[in-house]
């Protein structure tokens, strides 16, 4: 981001830093809401919400930190926030398909427990890329594993996003056939809340690969916080269904 004006890399971490706690507050939200009801598959969710907030966040953090002071400490706590908030996004996804499953059979499937595994090992490829080998550069002994486990960890991040996403879809799409009418106009909004997160997935797979233009990583930056802030509202009012919304419907 150093060869974008300082005036548009301020407007980023500002439009984080707000999209950071409107998701942690979904995510608080959301748990305390299943809390209060007894569903396990509703405090997962919002578990995830929760993560991914404070995942991004921390990631957040590190950029304003390398950008006020870009010391060799500062940069490698940048890189390291990079590994976390890849590392929660893909949990968050996962406990996306983990609500569908259990919405849809009230069991943890085969999927699901591989899905899991999918989920560590991009952990493990996340930490690998933005922590063991931070600092290699073209050229340097370890450049080549560098790009595999970079495009292994954000190969395994998108996978876990489309699965749950999809999965989610087909659990809302079966749900708009209910008899309640309240219900099926609730599942409306996280049927189109998940669909902004296909789309809001499919920009985070693109993101790592742009850091090399900065202008266009801007541009996919914005239009992927705006995605995932859009689907997070959608899917937690149709999930959770405030009463002050459920009011209106």
């Amino acid at each position: 981001m150093s060869e974008v004006s300082p005036i548009f890399m301020w407007f980023i971490h500002i439009l984080g830093f707000v999209y950071e706690a409107i998701m942690i507050i979904i995510g608080v939200l959301t748990l305390v809401a299943g809390k209060k009801i007894g569903d396990k598959k509703t405090q997962i969710l919002g578990m995830g919400f929760l993560l991914i907030g404070c995942g991004d966040a921390s990631h957040t953090i590190g950029h304003v930190l390398a950008d006020l002071t870009p010391t060799p400490e500062t940069l490698f706590i940048e890189s390291t926030a990079t590994a976390i908030s890849v590392s929660l996004a893909t949990v968050f996804f996962l406990t996306i398909r983990l609500y569908a499953s259990l919405a849809r059979t009230r069991e943890i499937g085969g999927l699901d427990i591989g899905l899991i595994g999918l989920t560590v090992f991009t952990i493990l490829m996340a930490f690998l890329t933005w922590t063991a080998l931070y600092g290699v550069k073209r050229g340097d002994p370890g450049y080549t594993y560098l790009i595999a486990t970079r495009s292994l960890a954000v190969i395994g991040m998108t996978l876990t996003g489309y699965i749950g996403a999809f999965s989610f879809i087909r659990m809302a799409r079966a749900r708009l056939r209910e008899v309640n009418p309240i219900l099926v106009k609730r599942y409306r909004y996280a049927f189109k809340g998940m669909l902004l997160m296909v789309v809001a997935i499919t920009l985070v797979f693109f993101h790592p690969f742009l850091i090399h233009y900065p202008g266009a990583m801007f541009i996919v930056t914005v239009l992927k916080i705006s995605a995932l802030l859009s689907a997070a509202l959608l899917t937690y009012l149709g999930i959770v269904g405030p009463s002050w919304f459920v009011r209106r419907l």
